[in-house]
């Protein structure tokens, strides 16, 4: 009997694993799948050499952010929407995301910084910053990259 609670015990915790990674190998495929046209597209266009990251960054519209170099080895970010024109962005002369970042922990009080993306809106180019602040209360941050200006604040979710 007691060899059969074993065996049960081990078997459903077997399969609370497999079902947690199928659904998360299937909730991640649409993002991979997007973030990969998105490579394809930049690179037929002939946007970027090499890449070297892709996410997807949603805002009214979701769109799919490529980082990586051009033919002349220069930093760049290629923005290509769901529907509509890709925007390519020369990175040398923008804000970085670790300047972002500090620009962010000087003026708030962040307890851990959840992501930062870059991403094309309509004021340009601007960096998302998600953090908790130290009440533990989720907060969205944007900065352009262009000179690292406040661009908008959604704070205390």
């Amino acid at each position: 009997m007691k060899e059969w609670m074993k065996f049960i015990i081990v078997f459903l915790s077997f399969l609370a694993v497999a079902i947690v990674l199928v659904i998360l190998f299937f909730g991640n495929k649409p993002f991979s799948e997007a973030e990969q046209a998105a490579i394809e597209k930049v690179q037929a266009e002939g946007l970027l050499e090499e890449v070297e990251r892709a996410y997807v960054y949603s805002s009214s519209a979701q769109s799919v952010t490529v980082l990586g170099t051009d033919g002349e080895g220069k930093i760049k970010a290629a923005f290509v929407p769901e529907e509509g024109d890709m925007e390519a962005l020369m990175l040398e002369d923008q804000v970085t995301a670790q300047q972002a970042r500090e620009i962010v922990q000087e003026d708030m009080e962040v307890e851990e910084i959840l992501h930062t993306k870059l991403g094309m809106e309509e004021a340009g180019a601007v960096w998302e910053i998600a953090f908790l602040n130290e009440a533990g209360r989720l907060n969205y941050v944007y900065l352009l990259a262009e000179d690292g200006t406040w661009w908008k604040r959604i704070l205390n979710l």
